[in-house]
């Protein structure tokens, strides 16, 4: 089984210059955990998760043990937080994608999202994305014919 049999075709997408917060209303409108970032040429130059949106709210580890006495003040969590509302998708995104090609076996792009503890795959062709494969499609479409 190859990745173009069970990759969602109608992929949506967002552009460098998105903010936060329509990052997040897309996510919410369309029921989705993650999008891919796209250029104006059609290239997939990101992708962010709600991971990515969630690890932004939090200091680092190095942040945090550089200055342990102003993070622990109470409600300065959320007041850094706030700073957030500000940021565009290319501040948010993950600028290492990992992606696969419609023709890639099933057992690769498995192999990709277990290693890379990822949750999706753009699938990407001569540069451009054909699709966008996720533990969802693996699962529904490979992993329930493969327990037959």
């Amino acid at each position: 089984m190859k990745v173009k049999d069970v990759m969602v075709k109608k992929v949506i997408s967002i552009n460098p210059s998105d903010s936060f917060i329509s990052i997040i209303k897309i996510l919410v409108k369309y029921k989705i955990s993650g999008l891919p970032v796209v250029n104006k040429k059609g290239k997939v130059i990101g992708i962010i998760s709600e991971k990515d949106l969630l690890s932004h709210l939090f200091p680092s580890e190095k942040e945090f043990y550089s200055n342990m006495q102003y993070w622990i003040q109470p409600g300065r969590l959320e007041e850094e937080a706030k700073s957030i509302k500000k940021l565009k998708a290319r501040d948010l995104m993950t600028k290492q994608v990992i992606s696969v090609d419609p023709d890639d076996s099933i057992m690769h792009a498995c192999a990709l999202v277990l290693i890379n503890n990822i949750r999706r795959l753009p699938v990407i062709k001569n540069g451009k994305i054909e699709g966008i494969v996720t533990t969802r499609n693996l699962y529904n479409n490979f992993l329930k014919e493969f327990a037959k």
